[in-house]
């Protein structure tokens, strides 16, 4: 028994040996969920990084009647299959590079550069760029300030714990998406009319039935490892062809005729994972020179088709 003070003694200063030497840090000790949240923000919003994303989206139409077999299986095939996957550089949260692939909408790799709040995308590995300003990624947190606004909004936060991801001691946090998610979204469709139009139009006929983010910080240094988004979305049938006709002067694109008795819901699932690392590289980004040559960008290509 006399000699327990002495191994405890041994056993702090062990401890602190290891600590100095950076083994067990943990900068989030004591900090609550959203303090947590707060620290992981801005490591996204300043320095650079690396950054990779893969996202996917679901199409569930079993709960929809009255539709054409011709427009149910032209639904499926624009939204049900589509995948997305990305990797490039941050210089900050305004200003980023990276290679993207989103199948089917672009059959092919393209560069995609956000730059002050414009966007640009080359289909010829960066020899030419076109004014990508009229492609919407609404719906997923691509761009660092998308990632930081959805996180700082975030409301109730759990605290699901330590775990290991990509190697590294993090903690996990997560949160449910609120009632006006689809809201904000829509509300990023930007000053021009016609999506503004599309955004008033699309609030009536969009429902989350459910939405989550999870997010895991590495506890070394504060910094977020990894978000991983998943959301459903409900879209009322009857009242979505309703506004179409509204909003095309009573034609519905496409042509489909007879949907007066359609009804039900078109349920859209979404789930898009953001890796970052490599927090301090030298990265610069430039401005893109638009090409008018450039190939242009295919219609359709928001992500809930508008």
């Amino acid at each position: 028994m006399r000699h327990l003070p002495r191994l405890a003694a041994t056993g702090l200063v062990a401890g602190l040996a290891v600590s100095a030497c950076g083994g067990t840090a943990d900068v989030l000790q004591g900090k609550s969920p959203q303090q947590i949240i707060t620290l992981a923000s801005t490591s996204v919003s300043s320095g650079a990084y690396h950054m990779s994303l893969d996202g996917r989206m679901s199409v569930d139409t079993s709960g929809v009647s009255g539709l054409p077999s011709g427009v149910m299986d032209q639904l499926g095939s624009m939204l049900g299959n589509l995948t997305m996957s990305g990797s490039g550089d941050v210089q900050s949260s305004q200003r980023m590079r990276f290679s993207m692939t989103m199948k089917p909408i672009l059959d092919k790799a393209v560069e995609v550069v956000f730059y002050d709040g414009s966007e640009f995308l080359s289909q010829d590995g960066g020899k030419t760029f076109a004014d990508a300003g009229s492609f919407s990624f609404n719906g997923l947190p691509v761009s660092p300030s998308d990632q930081v606004a959805l996180l700082k909004d975030l409301a109730t936060v759990q605290d699901e714990g330590s775990t290991t991801r990509d190697g590294q001691s993090v903690e996990h946090l997560h949160a449910t998406l609120g009632p006006d998610y689809i809201s904000k979204v829509l509300s990023k469709l930007g000053g021009n009319p016609q999506m503004q139009q599309f955004a008033t139009l699309f609030s009536q006929v969009m429902t989350l039935r459910s939405g989550s983010v999870d997010a895991y910080v590495r506890k070394a240094d504060g910094k977020l490892d990894s978000e991983v988004t998943n959301a459903s979305i409900a879209f009322d049938m009857k009242k979505l062809f309703s506004v179409l006709s509204q909003a095309f002067g009573g034609q519905v694109p496409g042509g489909a005729g007879g949907l007066g008795n359609v009804s039900g819901a078109m349920v859209l699932g979404e789930s898009l994972t953001v890796q970052l690392s490599n927090y301090g590289e030298n990265v610069q980004i430039t401005k893109p020179t638009v090409d008018p040559n450039a190939p242009g960008l295919p219609s359709g290509g928001g992500l809930f088709g508008v």
